[in-house]
């Protein structure tokens, strides 16, 4: 699995407190943040329904850019 760079900001209290947890868990932060994050899709997952309608509501705003980027 390829991992992607993302830009992550957390305020200098929340990034303390996983700089901390990491030294102590003897984790990279980086894992924890991606670990986090599984957990929080496992927790509050999205239907296949609720995704084809944010999809849907996607291409009705951006319909004008949509149309640009395919005659480009």
């Amino acid at each position: 699995m390829a991992i992607k760079q993302i830009p992550l900001r957390l305020d200098e209290a929340t990034a303390e407190k996983l700089r901390l947890r990491s030294a102590v868990e003897h984790r990279s932060m980086n894992e924890m943040v991606r670990e986090a994050v599984r957990e929080y899709e496992r927790a509050h997952p999205i239907s296949r329904e609720r995704m084809l309608e944010l999809v849907r509501a996607i291409v009705k705003e951006d319909k004008a850019l949509l149309k640009a980027l395919r005659d480009a």
